[in-house]
Order: C-alpha cells, then sequence, then structure tokens
C-alpha cells in the first residue's frame, strides 16, 4: 500500500505534463497514453511509466507554431515515470521561456528544436547512461502545414494522408537522450 501510494503521488506530477495546450483552428492533436503500469490507490485507478506525449503552441518568427513531443523514457514504473517527470519538465520550461522571451521567438524553427534537442540530451547525459529517452519532437508551422521534426531513436514518424499510411523516415536520426558521445555539433532537422 505504501508503494502504491508513492505510485499515486508520481501519477500526479505527471498529469499536467502530458496535455495538449494547443492554440490554432487549423490543426486538432489527440495522445492516447496506456502506461505499462496500473494500479489502485484510495479507489481511483492510476498509470505510471515513462511514456509521455505534450503538444503545445509557441510563437518563432512572427509565425505561429504547433510543438509536439512523443517520448518513452527508460524503465517500466518508477524509473520510467522519472524519466518522463524529467523531460516534461525540463520541455516545460523551456516553452516557458520562449513564450517569455523575445530572443528565443527569433529564432528559426530548425535552430528552436536543435536549441531544445541539446538541451534535453545535455540534462539526461547527466545521469551517465542510466536514464536514456527516446523521442520524436516537432513542430507544424499552423498557417502551412509543414513539419520540422527530430527524432532520437523513437518509433518512426507515420504520414497518414487519403486514409494512406506511411513511414516519413527511412533510416535512423539520432541516439536516445543522454547517451554519450555528444551530438550536437551533427545535429539535423528533417
Amino acid at each position: 500500500k505504501q508503494q502504491d501510494g508513492d505510485y499515486f503521488l508520481t501519477s500526479l506530477l505527471l498529469e499536467p505534463l502530458g496535455k495538449v495546450d494547443v492554440h490554432t483552428e487549423n490543426l486538432s492533436v489527440d495522445f492516447y497514453v496506456k502506461q505499462k503500469k496500473t494500479f489502485e490507490f484510495k479507489n481511483s485507478v492510476k498509470a505510471i511509466g515513462g511514456d509521455l506525449c505534450i503538444a503545445n503552441s509557441i510563437h518563432l518568427k512572427d509565425r505561429d507554431y504547433t510543438i509536439f513531443l512523443n517520448c518513452d523514457a527508460m524503465g517500466k514504473s518508477i524509473q520510467g515515470a522519472g524519466g518522463a517527470l524529467i523531460l516534461g519538465s525540463v520541455f516545460g520550461a523551456i516553452i516557458e521561456r520562449t513564450r517569455s522571451t523575445k530572443i528565443m521567438q527569433m529564432q528559426s524553427p530548425e535552430r528552436w528544436i536543435k536549441s531544445a534537442f541539446i538541451e534535453l540530451h545535455k540534462t539526461f547525459e547527466t545521469f551517465d547512461g542510466s536514464m536514456l529517452v527516446s523521442m520524436v519532437m516537432g513542430l507544424v508551422d499552423n498557417k502551412t502545414g509543414l513539419i520540422y521534426f527530430i527524432n532520437a531513436e523513437h518509433p518512426w514518424t507515420v504520414l497518414y494522408r487519403d486514409e494512406r499510411a506511411s513511414f516519413i523516415e527511412t533510416e535512423f536520426m539520432f541516439h536516445k537522450l543522454g547517451m554519450g558521445g555528444g551530438t550536437h555539433n551533427t545535429i539535423y532537422v528533417r
């Protein structure tokens, strides 16, 4: 019961991080997340794990963008949830910093994604390989629909158009967040 209490409190920390907060009429975002560990505590059924989806709105170079992030932190219950908490918190801070700082809003979408990727990667490098995260992160131009994205060892991105699904990617892009070797010199955005 004490462990379920810890799981419950962890689930309360995770809930506000994985949300859709998108402000556009041209795009809709939906998530489906099913965590590995489910439990019951005080008549509440909850779940924790390393999966996290985030969608939000930001403004860059006089254009509105929808940012999306889908990640899977290493571990199936409390360890994965810890990674998701860290990633969600750091990513939320990046979004808020972008909203409140004109200099960050002057970045191109490519530069913004690269900078966010480096910050997230450096955060997880501090764990010396004991906490790794796969993720796909991108920006959608709300006016044109153009997508900029980066994938760090996450399942390939799928485009669903005209009732047909196809992979956008055909090759590996980057290692998981937290893998040593410093990828910041070779980052590219699709």
